[in-house]
């Protein structure tokens, strides 16, 4: 377990990468969606629906499932993603 310094120098470092505003800008992949830039609004409603997490934290989480996969001998294969025309969609009728 960390000691309390390392805690704090931990806080600060985190308070550091916080402040800067390129570390805050929105890495989702799915720049149509509603919620794109949005994050807490994003991350509360994939909280609400717990059917998967938002596209920004997929890749990192999806490499460690699958060196986890591997070592039951097993393969892991991705969701179909929604598709463009949906969201575009959704901003069509929106207009209406």
């Amino acid at each position: 377990m960390r000691t309390k310094e390392e805690y704090y120098k931990l806080v600060l470092e985190n308070r550091k990468i916080a402040s800067n505003p390129e570390n805050l800008k929105c890495a989702c992949t799915q720049t149509l969606c509603e919620w794109h830039g949005r994050c807490r609004e994003c991350v509360a409603l994939h909280r609400y629906h717990q059917d998967h997490v938002p596209a920004c934290l997929q890749t990192f989480i999806n490499d460690k499932l699958r060196d986890i996969v591997k070592i039951g001998e097993l393969t892991a294969v991705e969701k179909e993603k929604t598709p463009m025309e949906y969201r575009k969609y959704v901003q069509e009728q929106d207009k209406i």
